[in-house]
């Protein structure tokens, strides 16, 4: 063989073998951004949803909604959730409160695979003891959320205004 075609063969070489590096590489990034995609509309979904289990309160199945907003807290939401619970298990069923989300709505400010941050948007007609017409509530909360063993959790929650 000459040495100009050992050259070549070297250059179709160097070129197969960048065009196999360059594709694996834009092939893992356009599946890392999938997977970071999919991951931000769960964190949506769930947000929205657990957004909702924190605005839903009756006073005769009080514990049964509470115990729902505990299942999808985590860290520092879950400790101070619980720590308020006789507080507000007490408040709610003395003054025979009750809560029920009619609309809901939430954006996703950010996230990554294991985490985000929500916002969301909920209305709710409530009804009380000094209240028993009702009135209707709306509230803004941001949620921060970590994914734990597949689930979507807040850790984090506040209103804002």
């Amino acid at each position: 063989m000459t040495r100009t075609v050992r050259l070549l063969w070297a250059l179709v070489a160097l070129v197969v073998l960048a065009t196999v590096v360059l594709a694996a590489t834009r092939g893992r990034a356009w599946y890392d951004a999938r997977q970071v995609q999919q991951a931000q509309r769960e964190a949506l979904a769930a947000g929205r949803q657990l957004a909702v289990n924190f605005a839903t309160l009756d006073y005769r199945k009080v514990d049964e909604d509470t115990d729902r907003v505990k299942q999808g807290a985590t860290g520092e939401f879950l400790d101070s959730y619980t720590t308020s619970l006789t507080d507000l298990r007490k408040v709610v069923t003395d003054n025979r409160s009750t809560s029920r989300v009619e609309r809901a709505e939430a954006a996703l400010v950010s996230g990554d695979r294991d985490s985000a941050q929500v916002i969301v948007g909920v209305v709710a007609p409530t009804s009380n003891s000094n209240a028993p017409d009702g009135e209707t509530k709306t509230y803004r909360i941001k949620l921060g959320l970590r994914e734990v063993g597949g689930t979507w959790k807040v850790e984090r929650l506040e209103f804002v205004g």
